[in-house]
């Protein structure tokens, strides 16, 4: 049987560019290299193509872009061709694609930019379409979405930076200390601060602000942070266990410290979380209404706040999680009996059956 040409992309200019080079890493060393023939596309922080031949360890060090181990390429828009064109020594080769797998995190990577992409090339593609992407890419809209179906939601209020801290201060107002300031567009906790009191605003929507003009601003919510993977489309869903963040101060923000594989400084993951069977499977139901009502496809992860009276907020949808060896989401499905190595075959075969 002849292998499936699996495109695994990976980069990309957002600020999760290194986290999707740690999360390329592990997904290459996991897909079936019996099954699979993979194609290595890697884009850089400035927004080029290349595809990638060299040694895979390079990708976490990001040593990857250079010019012995990468070529340019093309992603081709033509339906009828559903491949790339890779310049090789000044002719281009073509290359079929059969799956496409984009393990990038963030802006125009996981907010339906890339998708829309891929839909124009018509090659099947692992992960969230379009729509769903771009509302998960958007806090703000998320959280109105999942208000329909009556999920609660932090109270909060959105601005922009160019209206003025003061202006913003004001607005804000409405809202009760301790605040999370946060861009509405964004993961993996950067840009995000804690804010105490109003001594601390300005310099939180500052920072914020260097990662997008969108900005919310959310009450704390105080409980636990719980989170809740789902791969699948349509009826055919498989849900992971359910975690919990045990947080020793601050608050989650693993990918922002310096060597987040020997472990979080202040924080720890505790499978399954601390609650019964029963409110578990409450928190599985409603990760997975909110999967539905986002129209996810492909698999997202759903990270939700329990008050200390079991109340179950929605905190976001990341609809492409990471997969470093330290991420949430594969860890969530193997407590729910998955290896990885079982992942990533259901998300291609998802792909090409959707």
């Amino acid at each position: 049987m002849s292998k499936l040409n699996v495109a695994v992309i990976f980069g990309g200019y957002s600020s999760e560019y290194p986290v999707s080079l740690k999360s390329a890493h592990n997904v290459i060393c996991h897909l079936d290299k019996e099954k699979y023939e993979l194609i290595l596309i890697g884009i850089t922080k400035d927004g080029n193509w290349f595809r990638f031949h060299g040694d895979i360890d390079k990708l976490p060090k990001d040593e990857w872009c250079n010019a012995k181990d990468c070529n340019p390429v093309i992603l081709m828009p033509d339906r009828g061709a559903k491949g790339i064109l890779e310049v090789v020594d000044k002719k281009s080769v073509f290359t079929k694609i059969d799956v496409l797998f984009p393990m990038i995190h963030g802006r125009t990577g996981e907010d339906g930019c890339l998708q829309g992409l891929f839909e124009l090339t018509g090659i099947p593609y692992v992960g969230c379409g379009v729509l769903s992407s771009a509302i998960g890419m958007d806090k703000d809209i998320a959280h109105r979405t999942v208000q329909t179906i009556g999920v609660k939601t932090t109270k909060y209020i959105v601005a922009e930076e160019n209206e003025g801290v003061d202006n913003i201060m004001r607005r804000a107002s409405e809202l009760t200390y301790p605040l999370f300031i946060k861009p509405a567009c964004a993961g993996s906790s950067f840009g995000v601060s804690e804010v105490a009191d109003e001594n601390e605003f300005e310099a939180a929507v500052k920072e914020a602000g260097k990662f997008g003009s969108k900005i919310k601003i959310e009450e704390k919510v105080v409980g636990s942070e719980v989170g809740c993977s789902v791969m699948g489309s349509g009826q055919n869903l498989v849900v992971g266990e359910v975690d919990e963040i045990v947080l020793e101060y601050g608050f989650l923000n693993t990918h922002l410290q310096a060597n987040p594989e020997k472990g979080s400084v202040n924080s720890s993951i505790r499978m399954p979380a601390a609650y019964s069977e029963e409110f578990r499977n409450k928190i599985k139901e409603t990760a997975v209404a909110i999967y539905k009502v986002m129209e996810c496809t492909g698999l997202a992860r759903v990270d939700m706040f329990v008050t200390k009276n079991n109340e179950i907020y929605l905190n976001e949808v990341n609809t492409m999680p990471g997969f470093t060896t330290y991420s949430r989401f594969p860890l969530m499905m193997e407590g729910a009996g998955y290896s990885i190595e079982a992942v990533l075959e259901f998300l291609i075969n998802d792909a090409l059956t959707r």
